[in-house]
């Protein structure tokens, strides 16, 4: 295939998706909700509108209509006086509240303002800025966010509030409420209320501040992507043209785990992991410890247990041995060991790499370079030092799975693919390109075939046979596939397009959208789309394996010969299903860092390292701002706010740019015979003339 009909190809396809981006973006500017409404205050004199109803603590209140479309509140004491109606909404939404509020002697509390009190619904409440004293009608303006699962608000307009009673006259007149656009205004997102501003903390009113942060956030992904591209990109051949003696090569490892594992340490003490991921981590670890397995996934609350049975084996071992200790979980130090293992599998990958890469003649300066942009890399610094997430355990067991079976360890290899699946589900996402794997190794047609046939059995059965024995020990009274139901129990947990993913769907900007939504009206959903995506990845991964056979067989090696086209070939499957698949995390993407410089350390390509370092800017800041918007308590002034959707709507942009350009190179490097002809020569295999000749010729003829 010609690089201008590839390229015409990827240009048609970009203009397609941002055709279907949109018709969804133009349909839910406002947020995904379709609201609007007016809503008539009229009534008869000395009575109520339609749909209102009072709510007050004190009975020396008045409410009433003058039959214009003017509600007057008055209250001598105070009082946290509403009138308040029941509306209902779109989850995940954005909406403005609208109002005109004239004042007269309002004193103490909060006095007068627009208020939405889901406190009896889910302790949920927003205000406006409260008037008080005397005020002719001025507008105002409640910006909110509905969270997913809320479908009901009740709307207050009110005199006082929460320990914030008032007392006064109120008048309030041309009320509606309709959707919102992201960059309108500061969306206060519908959460468990806490209190007045006044008893809050002063940080959390901060806004400047939270704003300032969520800039350094952005900055720091841009800084890291600028050491990556000019530092490490540009610079590559200067780095790695360097002669670097063994003595000095284990030294400068040694430099860089010192490094790596300071910067970690500074990272949990500053922000002390995810607060719901690390407490999860802990409190499952310390109850298997103290309370054993039988009962630990059905005991009562339990149900939304969600990890698989492999990861909480380790974790109650591993809580028992800190037990012995003593070790206060509580402390940075404490929540530092609970992170110990994924950063003690980012220095076994930064390792394995390493020594690929040597085995691939690469010299020691470049394997070095190589294993720092593991154990250094940004995106698993913050993912390991300051989340505290596993990812980089699944990746660890899925590339031994892949190493193993390069090297026709087939038994083995399935073994520990089960370990990947039964220590994050994520792992049967590689699945079907592990599978092609397989059965693409097997040699037909040869003597040999019915062994490797055999050998493919029994890594089939060997991986089943890890997830029954890790998952026995959780069985209790169930069946032995009780894990099943509860994969399927934890994929539903999330039915959301996107949950924080920098990918396609964030970029039509359905963050946190249901996945039953349509994307293209009354005829495609984001779950439909998303489906047939990770279908067409699943195909491209075929692709990618058949393709490398084929190249193989023309130069008469078996393909495992080609220790890279596994890495390629799942690191672009899984590309694929990250950027256009529905359920994503920002996570998800955390294996494809590492893949991708296996595979750059096989075929060479700088195209490879590139796209794996620009990978690794996307995720990084994926990371920082789903943490800081979804953990920190500043998500109520930035979450939905203009600064947020921009950076969201950019940098999801930028992956999906980025994920494209990985196919066009992977196409290109399955099509160009030129690049097929210099790793040929390059790895030495043209060693007989004829041979040379008959792949020049096969290939000129092709």
């Amino acid at each position: 295939m010609q690089k201008k009909t590839l390229s015409a190809i990827v240009a048609v396809l970009a203009v397609a998706l941002i055709v279907v981006a949109g018709f969804y973006f133009k349909k839910h500017r406002g947020g995904g909700a379709s609201l609007s409404a007016v809503y008539d205050l009229t009534s008869e004199p000395g009575g109520l509108p339609e749909g209102w109803y009072v709510s007050s603590y004190e009975n020396q209140y008045e409410a009433y209509g003058d039959g214009s479309g003017v509600v007057t509140l008055r209250s001598d004491v105070a009082d946290d006086l509403r009138l308040c109606r029941k509306v209902k909404v779109e989850e995940g939404s954005l909406y403005v509240l609208t109002g005109e509020i004239a004042t007269e002697d309002v004193a103490e509390g909060r006095g007068a303002s627009l208020s939405i009190d889901n406190y009896g619904l889910d302790r949920s409440c927003v205000y406006t800025a409260g008037l008080q004293g005397d005020n002719d009608f001025v507008e105002e303006r409640l910006y909110f966010e509905t969270k997913p699962g809320q479908t009901e608000v009740i709307l207050a307009l009110r005199l006082g509030g929460y320990s914030e009673a008032s007392r006064g006259t109120v008048r309030f007149r041309n009320v509606s409420l309709r959707a919102g656009s992201p960059d309108e205004g500061r969306y206060q997102l519908l959460e468990a209320w806490g209190g007045s501003d006044d008893e809050g903390d002063d940080a959390f009113r901060d806004e400047e501040h939270y704003k300032s942060f969520f800039a350094v956030i952005v900055w720091a992904a841009v800084l890291s992507g600028v050491l990556l591209i000019f530092g490490v990109y540009r610079n590559r051949r200067l780095l790695t043209g360097k002669t670097l003696p063994d003595r000095a090569y284990w030294g400068g490892f040694a430099f860089i785990v010192v490094v790596g594992l300071l910067l970690r340490l500074v990272l949990c003490a500053l922000f002390r992991g995810h607060d719901s991921d690390m407490g999860c981590f802990i409190a499952w670890g310390q109850d298997i410890a103290n309370s054993g397995t039988r009962s630990f996934y059905w005991a009562a609350g339990h149900d939304w247990y969600d990890y698989p049975p492999g990861y909480m084996l380790f974790l109650g071992g591993y809580s028992a041995v800190l037990n012995l200790f003593r070790v206060d979980t509580g402390s940075v130090f404490g929540i530092f060991l609970y992170m110990l293992p994924a950063i003690a599998a980012d220095l076994a990958l930064s390792l394995l790499l390493m020594k690929f890469a040597r085995r691939q003649r690469i010299n020691n300066s470049g394997a070095l370079i190589l294993g720092g942009l593991v154990f250094l890399n940004p995106a698993l610094l913050f993912l390991t030092g300051a989340w505290g997430q596993i990812d980089s355990i699944l990746t660890l067991w899925l590339v031994i799975s892949f190493l193993l079976l390069l090297d026709k360890k087939t038994v083995l290899s399935g073994a520990v693919f089960g370990l990947a699946v039964m220590t994050k589900w994520q792992a049967l996402m590689f699945g079907p390109v592990y599978a092609f794997a397989h059965l693409f190794l097997i040699r037909w047609g040869e003597k040999e075939v019915m062994e490797d046939v055999r050998n493919t059995a029994l890594a089939a059965l060997s991986a089943v046979a890890v997830i029954l024995l890790v998952s026995l020990p959780f069985k209790g009274d169930e069946s032995v596939l009780w894990f099943a139901e509860r994969f399927l129990t934890a994929s539903s947990h999330y039915d959301y397009a996107t949950v924080e993913a920098y990918n396609y769907f964030a970029f039509c900007g359905a963050n946190w959208k249901r996945a039953g939504e349509y994307i293209v009206p009354r005829f495609l959903t984001f779950k439909q789309f998303g489906t047939i995506a990770i279908v067409l990845a699943v195909l491209a991964g075929f692709m990618t394996i058949l393709r490398r056979r084929q190249a193989q067989k023309r130069l008469d090696k078996p393909l495992n010969e080609d220790k890279g086209f596994l890495f390629l070939a799942a690191s672009l499957t899984m590309a694929l299903i990250f950027t256009f698949g529905h359920y994503m995390h920002e996570r998800y993407v955390v294996p494809i860092l590492v893949m991708l410089l296996f595979a750059y350390a096989y075929y060479k390509d700088k195209r490879l390292l590139l796209i794996a370092l620009l990978f690794t800017v996307t995720t990084f800041l994926n990371e920082m701002m789903a943490q800081y918007v979804v953990s920190n308590e500043a998500m109520s002034v930035i979450r939905g706010g203009r600064e947020h959707n921009t950076v969201l709507r950019f940098w999801s942009g930028a992956e999906v740019l980025v994920c494209l350009y990985f196919g066009y190179v992977t196409a290109d490097m399955l099509h160009d015979l030129k690049g097929r002809l210099t790793g040929f020569i390059k790895r030495e295999e043209a060693q007989k003339p004829s041979e040379l000749y008959t792949f020049i010729e096969e290939g000129l003829k092709k």
